[in-house]
């Protein structure tokens, strides 16, 4: 799984650094956010985590698994509240830090090299993880961790992939290679998984067609552009984006891969 985890991400930064070349010094979130949100439905999917966590200008909130810094940039910016990323690639980690600063905000937004299975400490109001535990099979310590570093009460909230029907050979193989994924749970099981870690007052909300329909549409916009990304990026970089959204829209497309945003909190 390491090795298709690396790959799979290995094409974004020569990606990003291609577009940074062409915008001023000083960012905006504006700016980037067509770059640095690697969840689906862009900022809407914060915005609604944001409702689900309760967050406010006191929060002081965790992103496990924070990429290049878009979603813990926009929460900071949103609300004013203090946000740590904690992400596991330590060039992607370089990267998130070096956008913060261009955009003002590294008062705000501090960042962690480190995985969540080694813990950190019990400091945070609330985490959040989109589009990150499905590269992680050891689930028991994932939900250990991410108990331990919640105030008493805290929030969280996930956005995910899991199983919707068995999963056919090839299906399987894709996951593994292409996406990273070395397995998916149900819903049923992820609640389960969460409930034996302490967390309680679980809601599970399956949005499947959501980013069915998303994922698709991506590709779609990302093949109209095909030609102008070449001539700008080379063709190597852009058939490593098409295969890799190709083969997600086909998992989403086959009914048996589906997405669930859940929430909850930590028990007393």
């Amino acid at each position: 799984m390491q090795e298709s985890f690396v790959r799979m991400y290995q094409y974004r930064l020569p990606f990003l650094q291609g577009e940074l070349a062409h915008l001023p010094k000083p960012l905006t979130l504006a700016d980037l956010m067509p770059l640095d949100h690697y969840h689906y439905c862009g900022t809407a999917a914060i915005d609604y985590a944001i409702a689900r966590l309760g967050l406010s200008q006191q929060s002081h909130v965790l992103d496990i698994g924070s990429g290049v810094g878009g979603t813990a940039r926009y929460l900071a910016w949103k609300l004013g509240c203090a946000v740590t990323g904690l992400e596991l690639q330590s060039q992607l980690c370089q990267m998130a830090v070096e956008l913060t600063e261009r955009t003002g905000l590294s008062k705000q937004v501090k960042f962690i090299q480190g995985d969540i299975l080694q813990g950190l400490p019990r400091q945070f109001d609330a985490w959040l993880s989109l589009l990150v535990f499905l590269h992680i099979p050891d689930r028991q310590t994932l939900f250990s961790q991410c108990a331990a570093v919640l105030k008493p009460a805290g929030n969280f909230y996930i956005e995910d992939y899991v199983q919707i029907q068995p999963l056919t050979s090839e299906e399987i193989q894709t996951l593994e290679q292409v996406v990273a994924c070395p397995g998916l749970p149900t819903i049923t099981t992820y609640q389960q998984h969460l409930e034996q870690a302490g967390f309680g007052q679980i809601t599970c909300e399956n949005v499947t067609p959501l980013w069915r329909d998303w994922v698709q549409q991506r590709l779609i916009q990302f093949q109209r552009k095909q030609d102008y990304y070449r001539q700008k990026h080379g063709d190597e970089l852009v058939q490593s984006y098409l295969d890799f959204y190709q083969a997600v829209a086909d998992l989403f497309t086959g009914g048996n891969v589906g997405g669930v945003r859940i929430w909850g909190r930590l028990l007393p």
